[in-house]
């Protein structure tokens, strides 16, 4: 019984240890994926080269 009781307090105590390493280690996807060569401003036309106009 004891080492159950050993086993169930060591899970308990790396899983808060992991819950507090991961949640200092998280970025938000903006932070994580943001690149400097990314076009976000107007094409200024229709970027496949043809005019496409409702009738």
């Amino acid at each position: 019984m004891k080492a159950f009781a050993l086993a169930v307090l060591v899970a308990i105590g790396g899983s808060v240890a992991a819950a507090y390493i991961l949640a200092a280690e998280q970025k938000l996807a903006y932070e994580q994926y943001s690149t400097s060569g990314a076009r976000v401003g107007d094409a200024g036309h229709n970027l496949v080269g043809a005019d496409w106009k409702r009738s």
